[in-house]
Order: C-alpha cells, then sequence, then structure tokens
C-alpha cells in the first residue's frame, strides 16, 4: 500500500514538473 503511494505521487509529481518545464519552454518561444 504504501509503495503504490509513493509511485503515485512520484508519478503526480513527474507530470507537475513536465508541465512547468513545458509552459516555461512556450514561454521562452513567445517572447
Amino acid at each position: 500500500m504504501l509503495t503504490l503511494i509513493s509511485y503515485i505521487g512520484l508519478l503526480v509529481g513527474g507530470v507537475i514538473g513536465a508541465s512547468v518545464v513545458y509552459l516555461a519552454l512556450v514561454k521562452v518561444k513567445l517572447i
């Protein structure tokens, strides 16, 4: 159970991190 929770946490964190990087790249291209 604990492994599943930590796995979901890593997955969500990875998605959020990828979204932040993607948005940063988009802003750089718009400038």
